[in-house]
């Protein structure tokens, strides 16, 4: 965990020290930046076709790897709405996967989010949604493309305690069902992922400066599973840090704290250790870097390893070397420590590490559509399974409208 805290550590002095690129004011409405409007309705599409390239290693296999074409199209819009004194955000994204050879890779994958938000003197209570149906690896452990439907209902509210302090309350049920007959390395993933979990959280918001808040964060998450109750546990999550609007020269969060993973079942065991969520973004001239760390407790589909610990590390670096060209360099580390079931006598503790880095170059029509080249090499390597040590190379073309750029 050092690295985590060291970067981190970085975040915060940087974000503490530096001075805003624009006048310290609050941001105005996102709303208000919205590209089109009709009506009370305002929006930004967006369009990005990616990977138009070759994939040398489709599955993800140690032998006798498969090789195709590879693209992915999909478009996205950002919403916002008023009503009367209420507020509407959303965004509706969907991508098609498109394989020239192994056409039962091909899939539509779509991902709805929204939040309904009301303004009172001192209370803003709001609702949010998301419904999410894809076929694609589920994170860093699984290959496969499975097919998951995922879909979350929260509801809370914001008490405004003082000028620069308020508390935030939410309650969000969230369900993860994958289809039957989905299956990785001979496991049914239904059987050993598909779940519900119920989480309570609190957040204490202190606005240190205009561009920058402090946030006391706590949340109980209970995890509830359908077809192995062995996975389920009740977890505390306690995890302060800094966010910085987009306007301060670093933007982003930087978010670092304490899991608390109690399993109901014994044969299951506890856990306790630092986590962490930064993403954050430092720009000086034509440099951007953009730093993102997550560490946090994920459930594997393994039976005798039903969880692990992930940390996940991601760096960019995009420098302009004119007003329209720019070239992009990037890497990533990610470390799956497998936490194994009690009654498993072995010694050894099970350890996957996979590396990606990559370089791209852009070239920028206007604000919003950009044009670009990148390749990524990969590895994956296994304290215990060779069967899971693989390495790949991905390289193509990509088309963006509409994006941040």
């Amino acid at each position: 965990m050092p690295r985590i805290c060291t970067v981190a550590l970085v975040c915060l002095i940087m974000g503490g020290v530096t001075q805003s690129r624009a006048s310290a004011q609050e941001t105005p409405d996102p709303a208000e930046a919205g590209r089109f409007r009709l009506g009370p309705l305002r929006f930004t599409p967006s369009i990005a076709l990616t990977s138009l390239g070759l994939d040398d290693n489709v599955f993800n296999e140690d032998l006798d790897p498969k090789q195709d074409t590879t693209a992915a199209v999909g478009p996205a819009v950002n919403l916002w709405m008023k009503l009367g004194r209420s507020r509407m955000t959303g965004k509706a994204s969907g991508q098609y996967l498109y394989f020239s050879k192994y056409t039962n890779q091909r899939a539509w994958n779509t991902t709805d989010e929204g939040r309904w938000e009301v303004p009172l003197s001192r209370l803003t209570p709001f609702i949010t949604g998301l419904y999410a149906n894809t076929k694609e690896r589920p994170g860093f452990e699984i290959d496969s493309r499975a097919h998951l439907r995922s879909h979350a209902v929260g509801l809370g509210t914001e008490f405004r305690l003082s000028s620069k302090t308020s508390a935030v309350l939410t309650a969000t049920r969230s369900d993860f069902a994958f289809d039957e007959g989905e299956t990785f390395l001979g496991a049914d993933l239904a059987t050993a992922l598909n779940r519900h979990s119920d989480a309570e959280a609190l957040q204490l918001r202190f606005k240190l400066t205009p561009l920058t808040t402090f946030v006391a964060g706590a949340e109980a998450i209970q995890d509830r599973f359908t077809f192995g109750p062995v996975r389920n546990a009740d977890s505390i999550k306690v995890l302060p840090g800094f966010e910085f609007k987009p306007s301060a020269l670093i933007s982003g969060k930087v978010f670092v704290g304490f899991r608390r993973f109690n399993a109901l079942d014994q044969t299951l065991p506890d856990y306790s250790g630092t986590i962490a969520a930064v993403d954050a973004m430092y720009i000086h001239g034509a440099t951007r870097l953009s730093v993102k760390v997550n560490r946090d407790l994920a459930y594997s589909y393994e039976l005798t390893q039903p969880y692990y610990a992930l940390t996940d590390l991601g760096l960019v670096i995009t420098q302009r070397i004119t007003d329209v060209w720019d070239v992009v360099g990037r890497g990533g580390l990610q470390t799956l420590e497998y936490q194994k079931l009690q009654s498993i006598l072995t010694p050894n503790v099970r350890t996957d590490t996979i590396q990606q880095y990559g370089a791209g170059v852009g070239y920028r029509l206007g604000q919003t559509l950009r044009l670009g080249f990148d390749a990524v090499r990969y590895r994956r390597q296994s304290s215990e399974l060779t069967l899971r040590q693989y390495d790949g190379l991905r390289f193509g073309a990509s088309i963006s409208y509409g994006l941040p750029q």
